[in-house]
């Protein structure tokens, strides 16, 4: 997921609850793949890595529901952009956007590749068109990374934002924005829960239908540092929290399959993402309290917020990798170990090797945003 630290302007404080709300939802993620899925789901991509079967894993209460962590992510992402894009210049807040993105998924790409060879047994020719695909963030799968779906979601909510602001209303746009998607998605679940419309499908995904309401939520917890939220607003969540409801009792069926016993649980899930989304929200509302308590702690926050998106990205790989060469040691410890070896990786990357390729790709998005710009003043 795009979930790297904030930066911007001086008058853009960072908000360091998000950092501990986004390893959270990694984590969620990380131990669903790494925890249960691979033990108790025949559909795993990792089932033929471990062979051993088990249809309860140690801790399964918690582990079948981490999927829930996608959609906390959605919420930070609205509320990270709707409080980035505020007074942005579009060309700025894309080039930000794609700086923030890229770096992690040029490093995790590669190394994907020789164990998705290796490890899934992908042949070479599919393995690097796969790879190809993910780099030029194909809004259509399969990817390298079957966690990549969220990108393009991802990319559809900014390029919404970026609409916005080149719009000549940004203002006014980033204000309705909330409204507009909150309201659409809204209506897509209830449709589906009372009115017999079938969800699902990618379209539905890249149109923001299926999860706008997390968006639009998050947009509204970034307000709460403002002040500016009225009674409306109010109204607007509780039908974002209503719809959320719904489809996080339909996104339990289509994770569990045939493990109908579990998805019928569903609202455990939908507790955890509601308390995480609050935490979106107090994040913003006590933001100066927070940042007073935690100074002494602020740049082991920041690590973990940036740690968050290459764990997200390389976890199914590098942990996959160690299920096979732990599994031996039994269900527990093969899963714990697992995610251990993923969050290190992924420590290693946002401290040793992200910043460098950030900045490489940084200058050369500059560069060629100046080429364009002297191109069109040419012209």
């Amino acid at each position: 997921m795009s979930t790297a630290h904030i930066s911007c302007p001086a008058r853009r404080r960072p908000v360091h609850g998000l950092d501990v709300v986004r390893l959270i939802a990694a984590m969620l993620v990380v131990i669903y793949h790494l925890g249960f899925k691979a033990w108790a789901l025949p559909g795993s991509s990792l089932r033929h890595v471990i062979d051993a079967p088990v249809t309860h894993p140690p801790g399964y209460g918690l582990t079948w529901c981490g999927w829930i962590g996608v959609q906390v992510f959605f919420v930070v992402s609205g509320a990270v952009i709707a409080y980035s894009a505020e007074g942005a210049r579009p060309g700025s807040f894309a080039r930000r956007r794609l700086a923030r993105l890229l770096p992690a998924i040029l490093i995790a790409t590669p190394l994907a590749l020789p164990l998705a060879v290796l490890l899934f047994r992908t042949p070479p020719a599919a393995a690097l068109m796969l790879g190809l695909k993910t780099v030029a963030f194909a809004p259509v799968g399969p990817w390298i990374m079957g966690q990549f779906w969220t990108i393009s979601i991802e990319l559809a909510f900014y390029a919404a934002v970026c609409a916005i602001l080149a719009s000549g209303m940004p203002e006014r746009g980033l204000r309705t924005l909330p409204w507009g998607l909150g309201l659409a998605s809204a209506g897509y679940w209830f449709g589906a829960a009372f009115g017999g419309l079938q969800p699902g499908g990618r379209l539905a995904e890249l149109l923001l239908v299926s999860h706008g309401v997390y968006f639009a939520l998050g947009m509204l917890c970034a307000q709460l540092g403002t002040g500016t939220l009225a009674h409306r607003h109010g109204l607007l969540a509780l039908v974002c929290a209503g719809a959320a409801a719904v489809q996080v009792r339909t996104t339990a069926g289509w994770e569990m399959g045939s493990r109908a016993e579990l998805s019928a649980q569903w609202l455990v899930p939908y507790a955890v993402w509601f308390i995480l989304a609050a935490a979106v929200g107090a994040s913003f509302r006590w933001r100066s309290a927070i940042e007073l308590r935690v100074a002494r702690h602020a740049k082991g926050l920041r690590m973990a917020g940036m740690t968050t998106y290459p764990l997200y990205l390389t976890h199914i790989h590098t942990g996959g990798a160690a299920l096979a060469a732990f599994s031996a040691l039994g269900v527990l410890a093969a899963s714990v170990l697992a995610c251990l070896v993923s969050l290190l990786v992924a420590w290693s990357i946002a401290l040793q090797l992200e910043p460098h390729v950030h900045v490489t790709v940084d200058r050369v998005l500059k560069d060629i945003a100046m080429r364009a710009k002297g191109a069109v003043q040419a012209g």
